[in-house]
Formats: structure tokens, C-alpha cells, sequence
């Protein structure tokens, strides 16, 4: 397996993907299996172990099951997803309002998991690097792409970014390329292919890995923290004991603001005394909630954070990049080995966008109104003022529906929660985030469909 450098570096490929994060290393992982040669490219020098993405939907875990990996990703994984609600409170003052299990769908699996975004790369590409039709290549970044009309092929331009060789550049001519190059991404860039939707301008979000006893306080290992200023995301990331903490800050601060006005935000959040805690890891990052006009642009398509962004209130972000990438990955291996025409490929596009627009943008906000009191509690930053900036950012129809009158509606669901029926209810919707199980039935094996269609729920 060539990496990080390798003069084997081929100067030609089936397929090319950018981007060695979870969402490129499965869609290659599912090529590779198929025989498709891929090439897998990464600008870093390594996999990105920075506090990033860590909760699997249901829905995604079928493409796990689909891919065979699920049983090997269950072992690093924290089990039995269950979802509390509380609201945010010194000490003591925090207040359980609902509790939600996510056990639903069909064995082998029966529940959400929370398993680190790096732990999942790594497990990835050690299947990978066993594919004989893959090579990685770390330190190798996407700077030009050049996509002629009615071409059978892109060009790309690679920089060795880790190379001390004079030579640091390359070409590569691949019949396909893959942008999994996330939010930034080049990829994308190149093609022309517009971002549209908008980013939350008056905050950033924090997340912290620490190590603190919060099932001592009966917190479940994920948990939603309600409050419009100490709103926050608590999840547990692995049976070592480590915990992710997210929440919101002001725009601008630098790591070591950051890291001085976690207490005031912990003591708000953190059960028990919410002291002698361990913190591993900060980052800090922009929410967005953007979507590109299309996923596929001639022999270009997009994938994970390269092709949509949504803000993390409810973890649906990698599994919806998860949920892009295996109907991709199978539907452009029936274009290159069955004959099946490129068109699959836009209905494929046209489906990820629709379900995006309707089912992830609307869940990811709705979800981040909830945790933030959006429409009726304080406020002092503005995020959910129908202002000048909510105009100047397109914002406006996204968060008019943020009206007093939730606060009613907020109480209600709190409610409703409680009835189990109601809880398969809130469940089932997330699989709106999945494709139809035969929506490419036409190139599958009836009993491939079949299998996919009994993963899910009734």
C-alpha cells in the first residue's frame, strides 16, 4: 500500500477520491470491494484525530452492516445510543426533562452508536489498505482540476505537501473523481459548483474531549443540554471514559479565550460539582447549513461535508455523509462495470439533494432551536433575530418558524416523549436521511435489495 509520498503514485486511475476522512475512505472501500481501481488521496499527513464528528445514526449503520464492518466497528464503539434531554443549571439545578432510546431497525444491529470520527477512518482504511484495487496516499493535496466537456476523463493536479523532493507536483488522469474534501472543499472549488444556503454568523461552536464521571449522574451517553446561552451536547466517545462536550461561543476567540472560559461554561453544563475534569482536546468551528446545487457536475462528484454542511445539534452531519457515500459508491460501480448509464448517477444527485433539503437542514435546525430555546428564550447575541444579518445571510426563511409560541410546542414534545410510541415515532424519522432501499433496484440483485429493505424498520 503506497503512502504519504510514495513515488508509486499512479498517473492514471478509475477513480480518484480526495479526502481520507470516514465518508472517502468507505466510498473507496465500497469501490475497491468491487474491483473499481481507486486511488485515495489526503492533504494531511495523517488522519485527523482533532474533536470532530462521532454519532452514527441507525441508518447509516445499515451501510456498515451492508459493507460487512458493522461487527468490528461495534467493538470500538460505545453501545445503546440513549438521548436525555436536560436543562442546563448549576450543579444539582439541572433538571431531566426526557430520555430517549435510539434501539430501532432490525439485527444485527439494533441501535446508534458513538464511536469517534478518527477511530472510524483508521478502522476503514485497515480494510482498505488489504483491497488490492486501492492505494493511499497521505500528504498529497488537491490544487487544480481540469474537467474537459464530454471528456472520459478528469485531470487533477496533486501537491506533495509532505515531500522534501523539488518535485512536488503531479498529474493524475482519473475516469472519476470523488470530492470527500469537506466544507473547504477544492474539489468543489474547481468544479464551480455553488455552496448555497448560509452560515450562523453571530456564534461558533466549541467542542471539548474530557474526561469527567458523568454516568455518576445518571447522564446517558448522549444528552442534550437545553438553555439559550449554556445550551450543549454531551456524548460519550469511548469506554475509556472519554466524553465530548460541545457548546456555543462568540466568534473570534482563540484557543487560549477558549480554554479560560470553560469553567464558566462547564459549571453550567457538567452534572455533580463539575470539577476535576480532564480536558483532552479543543477545537472551535463555524456552523453552517449549506448544500451544493448539485452533487454531480460530468465525471465530478461530491460527497460528506464537500457536498452538504449542517450544524451538529443532533448528529446527523456524518451520517448523512455515510448515507451519500454507499449509494454513490454502488451506483457509479454499476455505471463502470454494468453498463448502467451516468444518468443513475444524477438521480442519485437529485435524491441526496432532496433528502438533504427536506429531511437533514430542517432536522439539524429544528434540533439546534430546541437545545437553544430558539423563538422565546434569551437571547443576548441575536442568533435567532429576524435582523439585517439573518436577511444579508439568507437566514430568514430557515429560522421565521423560531416564534414565541415554541415555547409550548418545546413543552409538548417533552411530553410526548414520554410515551413510547411516540418515541418509535421520533426514531423512525431519521431514516428519512436514507435513500429508498430500491431506488437503484433496476442494477441490484433482488436479494440485495431485499436484505437492505429488512435492516429497516416496519
Amino acid at each position: 500500500m503506497a503512502s504519504n509520498g510514495s513515488p508509486q503514485t499512479p498517473s492514471q486511475t478509475q477513480v480518484l477520491i480526495a479526502g481520507a476522512g470516514p465518508v472517502g475512505a468507505f466510498t473507496a472501500l465500497i469501490l475497491a470491494r468491487n474491483g473499481i481501481e481507486v486511488t485515495l488521496v489526503e492533504a494531511n499527513a495523517d488522519i485527523d484525530s482533532s474533536p470532530r464528528a462521532m454519532a452514527f445514526q441507525p441508518c447509516a449503520l445499515a451501510e456498515m452492516v451492508e459493507a460487512g464492518i458493522y461487527d468490528e466497528m461495534l467493538e470500538h464503539s460505545v453501545k445503546n445510543a440513549v438521548i436525555s434531554w436536560w436543562r442546563a443549571g448549576l450543579g444539582a439545578e439541572k433538571k431531566h426533562v426526557a430520555t430517549i432510546a435510539t434501539t430501532e431497525g432490525h439485527e444485527p444491529f439494533l441501535t446508534g452508536l458513538n464511536c469517534a470520527q478518527s477511530v472510524v477512518t483508521r478502522l476503514l482504511l485497515s480494510h482498505l489498505e488489504k483491497e488490492p484495487a486501492a492505494t493511499i496516499h497521505f500528504g498529497h493535496r488537491v490544487v487544480d482540476v481540469v474537467a474537459e466537456a464530454d471528456a472520459k476523463y478528469v485531470v487533477v493536479t496533486l501537491q506533495r505537501t509532505a515531500s522534501e523532493s523539488s518535485d512536488k507536483t503531479l498529474k493524475i488522469m482519473a475516469g472519476w473523481l470523488v470530492g470527500a474534501d469537506g466544507g473547504r472543499s477544492t474539489v468543489r472549488a474547481a468544479a464551480d459548483i455553488g455552496f448555497e444556503g448560509f452560515t450562523w454568523a453571530k456564534e461558533e461552536f466549541v467542542a471539548t474531549n474530557v474526561f469527567y464521571p458523568f454516568e455518576k449522574y445518571n447522564y446517558t451517553n448522549r444528552n442534550f443540554i437545553i438553555d439559550p446561552v449554556h445550551w450543549a451536547i454531551v456524548g460519550k466517545i469511548s469506554n475509556e471514559g472519554l466524553w465530548r462536550v460541545a457548546y456555543g461561543t462568540r466568534p473570534g476567540l482563540t484557543e487560549a479565550q477558549i480554554r479560560a472560559e470553560l469553567p464558566e461554561h462547564y459549571k453550567y453544563i457538567l452534572p455533580g460539582p463539575g470539577t476535576d475534569y480532564r480536558v483532552e482536546q479543543v477545537n472551535k468551528y463555524r456552523p453552517h447549513q449549506r448544500c451544493a446545487e448539485t452533487f454531480r457536475k460530468g465525471r465530478i462528484l461530491l460527497v460528506g461535508d464537500a457536498a452538504h454542511l449542517n450544524n451538529p445539534i443532533g448528529g446527523l452531519g456524518l451520517t448523512t455523509g455515510i448515507l451519500d457515500a454507499g449509494p454513490m459508491a454502488r451506483a457509479l460501480t454499476a455505471v463502470i462495470q454494468r453498463g448502467a448509464p451516468e444518468s443513475l448517477l444524477d438521480r442519485w444527485s437529485e435524491l441526496r439533494r432532496k433528502s438533504w433539503w427536506e429531511q437533514t437542514n430542517r432536522q439539524s435546525i429544528e434540533f439546534k432551536r430546541i437545545a437553544q430555546q430558539g423563538g422565546y428564550g434569551l437571547d443576548p447575541n441575536g442568533i435567532w433575530d429576524l435582523d439585517e444579518v439573518a436577511e444579508k445571510h439568507g437566514m430568514t426563511p430557515h429560522i421565521a418558524h423560531a416564534t414565541p409560541d415554541m415555547r409550548e410546542k418545546d413543552e409538548a414534545l417533552y411530553e410526548a416523549l414520554k410515551v413510547p410510541a411516540n418515541q418509535k415515532a421520533a426514531r423512525s424519522r431519521v431514516w428519512g436521511l436514507a435513500l429508498p432501499p430500491d431506488w437503484m433496484a433496476d442494477f441490484e440483485d433482488d436479494a440485495v435489495v431485499e436484505r437492505r429493505r429488512k435492516l429497516r424498520p416496519e
